[in-house]
């Protein structure tokens, strides 16, 4: 059981689900990188840069309440639209802008607006100049804030928009602001005197570096635990996420692969009868594939080296029966017939020593004819028509039997070859053992795409019609079906034999 959980483990299944929640992992480490980056300087910078604006929107009315001369924006800064310098103090340093600003992004200003609504002042007055309407220029809910002040009569402090310190986005860029009543004790109560003023700075962002955001996250306040637990508890949760969907997606990869397994396990212990579904048309589906046209290979190749094997075996077992005869029986008969002759030279009017004679003549003719049957014809690299020729002058040579041959040079593929090869033998040897004939003509050619090859004899013949002893047709005919081929077999008694057989050819 441990050894099984071992490979288990150890196997795909479990490099699969580590592979997932590894990258499950670290994708959530990424996306929670990128928000730490991106949210941690909105929520961090924003806080300070929103605490600069109100301060220096409050010393700003603060000065302007004591009634002394006061200067909107500083004009020893150079105006850098979309940059707010921070003092040491906790304030923003605002530039005092006289000549036009050409650029379309939010600048660091401050105005001041009279009780009516009115811009008095303003440190970029070519962005908000004088005497047009607060509500026009500036933000809708500053413009608000100041309406409500002047409804209710009470001190006010604003703090960004009435969503406490959300940036607002004006025609010139996203920016951070901050409206504070100057006291009505000093000069906003004098004719054209500002009873408010507003400042704004720009507001971006950015990306920082995550872990710097991480530190940061400190600064925060309340939220700052809740912030900071979210991620540990995202990743926490992630692993058995990671885990189920893991095995969920490779459960039909393992199982396939494994069935790949069991399958190659089959064929090592030598059965290629194995059946192995396609099961997709992915890079497992195709191996299936394969494995599959492997194994009906290997099957095929097996089945034809056991054939050619066995056929060897035979081949070899009829060659040392064909010496045998020869060297036994074929020299027994050979004495018997030299006895016989001798007793015949002796007497001529014995009649016994005449049959023996004839008899023993008759056997080591059907003798030498098995032993032709007997010794396989080989091809031997010299090819289909030197095989078929060899044969044909064996049993001229031999038995002395006439044989006529009209042979084509043919290339034909190796089951041809070797079953035409066959063929031929057993013809022969019919046609001499049973047909007793005396001439044979054998012909070969190739003609509309088929192998024609007949061979015909002038023996006793016989009635194709009437089942015969012998085998040696039907192994013909299961030969030549084999190949997809045809056999025609025209006989009659007295009148010899004649066999046709047709093989299609590329």
């Amino acid at each position: 059981m441990l050894d099984r959980a071992r490979r288990r483990a150890w196997g795909i299944s479990g490099r699969l689900i580590a592979a997932y929640i590894l990258v499950t992992i670290a994708v959530v480490v990424l996306v929670e990188g990128l928000v730490l980056g991106f949210q941690v300087p909105a929520l961090v910078n924003g806080a300070h840069l929103q605490a600069q604006v109100f301060a220096t929107a409050r010393l700003y009315a603060q000065q302007l309440s004591q009634r002394t001369a006061t200067v909107l924006g500083d004009p020893r800064q150079p105006a850098r639209p979309g940059v707010a310098s921070p003092t040491s103090a906790g304030t923003l340093v605002v530039p005092a802008v006289t000549g036009p600003i050409r650029s379309r992004m939010a600048v660091t200003a401050v105005v001041a607006v009279a009780a009516d609504g009115t811009v008095v002042a303003s440190s970029a007055p070519s962005r908000y100049p004088p005497g047009r309407s607060a509500a026009s220029e500036l933000p809708a809910p500053a413009a608000a804030a100041m309406l409500r002040y002047q409804d209710a009569r009470d001190p006010l402090r604003v703090k960004g928009s009435a969503t406490q310190g959300s940036p607002y986005t004006t025609p010139y860029g996203t920016v951070l602001f901050s409206v504070w009543p100057v006291d009505r004790t000093g000069t906003s109560s004098e004719p054209g005197g500002a009873a408010f003023v507003y400042v704004q700075a720009p507001w971006s962002p950015g990306f920082i570096n995550p872990l710097h955001a991480w530190s940061e996250l400190g600064q925060l306040g309340e939220s700052a635990p809740l912030l900071e637990t979210v991620p540990f508890a995202l990743l926490i949760a992630i692993v058995p996420v990671g885990v189920l969907f893991s095995l969920l997606a490779s459960r039909g990869i393992v199982r396939r692969v494994r069935r790949l397994d069991q399958a190659a396990v089959s064929v090592a212990d030598g059965d290629y009868s194995v059946a192995l579904p396609v099961s997709g048309r992915d890079e497992i589906g195709r191996l299936e594939a394969n494995f599959a046209t492997m194994t009906r290979q290997l099957g095929s190749a097996l089945s034809a080296e056991r054939a050619r094997a066995t056929g060897d075996a035979r081949d070899q077992e009829r060659a040392r029966i064909a010496r045998e005869f020869h060297d036994a029986i074929s020299q027994h008969l050979f004495a018997l017939r030299m006895i016989a002759a001798g007793m015949r030279r002796a007497d001529p009017a014995n009649q016994e020593a005449q049959a023996i004679e004839q008899i023993s003549e008759e056997a080591v003719r059907d003798m030498q004819a098995l032993l032709i049957e007997l010794r396989p014809a080989s091809l031997n690299g010299a090819g289909l028509t030197a095989a078929v020729q060899e044969i044909c002058a064996a049993y001229q040579d031999r038995l002395g039997i006439s044989v006529d041959t009209s042979v084509e040079d043919l290339t034909v593929p190796a089951p041809v070859e070797h079953a035409l090869l066959r063929i031929t033998q057993e013809a022969c040897a019919n046609a001499v053992r049973h047909g007793n004939a005396r001439q044979l003509t054998v012909s070969m050619a190739r003609q509309d795409g088929y192998v024609e090859l007949a061979v015909r004899d002038t023996g006793t013949g016989f009635d194709p019609a009437v089942p015969q002893a012998g085998s040696g047709l039907i192994h013909i005919r299961e030969r030549i079906a084999e190949l997809g081929g045809t056999v025609d077999i025209e006989s009659a008694p007295g009148r010899g034999a004649a066999l046709t057989v047709r093989v299609p050819v590329p």
